[in-house]
């Protein structure tokens, strides 16, 4: 059962009394049982004892509206919202875990071929590096999500009828997770470091650049893939070397500033690490239990602010202090292998989106909703 809730329209009700008091209705979908037409492999091993409540079909059924809901979320366009699809792969989890990885790594090997027959998980997983780079940044955001909500939500042993995880099973689900997210954040930098030189190929020419995207953190995206310089695409290790050379010249088409310091203290913050940033690092007299800790924004790599509400992810729990433009979560390949329309890339709104997830992001407000301004 999936319960819905819509807006209904508010010029179809009465405006003296149902507009103040009916603002949405509820409707309630069973899905359980019914087969929506995408078959399912009947060898996928269920479980050693079936389950009283479900028979074969309806696992398989289960199955496939599962796949059959996950195949609608890839594409970029649609907002992705499937927690009731976690909630189901969740359950099954508990109930039958041999038939839950079988039936996500028959999902996986889809992700990354259009015949499932031509990826098996053995080569995904040692060849996924290549093979993340080819594919849409929506199917990435899809595997983070289900690897963070459900293979790896907890390390728990849950077994059924002798079905046991093993380690070996989490370690596969997070090394694909490390590696999409990777993949996403080279994408990132490269989608930033491609609007750099389009803005200033755009001032070179004397056209107006009001309206594109102002990139920021420029600085601390450089400083991260020289530190990865053996792990980063060679396409995006040249991209960075350009960005270098230009560095005296791009000061007016966004913000390039590698200088942060503490809003407490005023101690510089060193770039070191794109998830947090400490004050002091570097300065020996300041002890280490004197020095603050700061999030950095994963959007920019930039300090998030400390002195205005912040989005956060309730997927990663990552912070966005800067919003990544819209075109960057509908890309189909990856912006190291394209060269997408400027009009069309850089033109497009910012959108409160996790660039690692691909979900709404929510405003992480302070406790109480007391201001954090000094008063």
């Amino acid at each position: 059962m999936i319960a819905m809730v819509r807006s209904l329209d508010p010029n179809m009700l009465d405006p003296m009394y149902q507009a103040r008091t009916q603002k949405a209705v509820v409707e309630f979908i069973w899905i359980g049982g019914q087969f929506l037409g995408i078959p399912l492999d009947k060898n996928i091993h269920i479980s050693s004892q079936q389950s009283v409540a479900l028979s074969e079909t309806n696992f398989l059924w289960w199955g496939s509206n599962i796949f059959w809901s996950l195949k609608k979320y890839e594409k970029g366009e649609m907002g992705l919202v499937l927690w009731d699809v976690i909630a189901a792969l969740r359950v099954l989890k508990k109930s039958s875990p041999t038939f839950l990885e079988t039936l996500l790594y028959n999902w996986v090997s889809n992700l990354f071929s259009d015949d499932q027959q031509c990826v098996s998980f053995d080569i995904l997983y040692h060849s996924r590096t290549d093979m993340m780079s080819k594919v849409s940044s929506r199917k990435l955001h899809l595997l983070n999500i289900i690897c963070r909500k459900v293979m790896l939500s907890d390390h728990a042993q849950y077994s059924s009828g002798g079905e046991n995880s093993t380690s070996v099973s989490t370690d596969l689900w997070n090394d694909l997770l490390v590696s999409s997210e990777r993949e996403l954040r080279q994408r990132l930098v490269a989608f930033t470091f491609a609007a750099v030189l389009s803005r200033l190929s755009y001032f070179q020419k004397g056209t107006c650049a009001e309206n594109m995207w102002f990139p920021i953190g420029v600085a601390q995206m450089s400083s991260w893939v020289s530190m990865n310089n053996g792990k980063v695409h060679n396409q995006l290790n040249s991209l960075n070397s350009t960005i270098k050379g230009l560095r005296s010249r791009i000061a007016s088409v966004c913000e390039y500033s590698a200088e942060e310091s503490c809003t407490y203290c005023s101690a510089p913050v060193h770039f070191e690490s794109p998830d947090a940033g400490v004050c002091g690092s570097g300065d020996p007299p300041i002890s280490p239990t004197e020095r603050h800790k700061f999030p950095r924004c994963l959007a920019s790599m930039r300090l998030c602010s400390v002195l205005q509400p912040v989005w956060c992810c309730v997927c990663c729990g990552g912070m966005v202090d800067k919003l990544v433009q819209a075109t960057f979560f509908t890309m189909t390949t990856s912006p190291l292998d394209t060269n997408h329309d400027d009009e069309l890339l850089y033109s497009a709104p910012a959108v409160p989106l996790c660039p690692f997830c691909g979900i709404l992001l929510q405003r992480l407000m302070p406790e109480f909703l007391l201001s954090v301004s000094p008063l």
